[in-house]
């Protein structure tokens, strides 16, 4: 399970680097002029999501060996 924790969490970080930019113009201009930011907000929530998962399948995956 270890392993894919770590594809998960690398795939978590992909995504983060890759939809936070869209997802900041969100915040500065509004959704009225950048539809799809609303798209990569819901991205970057997801992938935060992701991530802790993945963490905590890695840190649980440490604590049992």
């Amino acid at each position: 399970m270890t392993t894919l924790d770590v594809v998960a969490a690398l795939f978590a970080l992909y995504m983060l680097f890759r939809h936070v930019p869209r997802a900041r113009t969100l915040l500065r201009r509004g959704a009225e002029r950048q539809p799809m930011a609303i798209v990569a907000a819901v991205n970057v929530v997801l992938a935060l999501a992701i991530l802790a998962f993945a963490v905590r399948g890695l840190v649980v995956g440490r604590l049992i060996r």
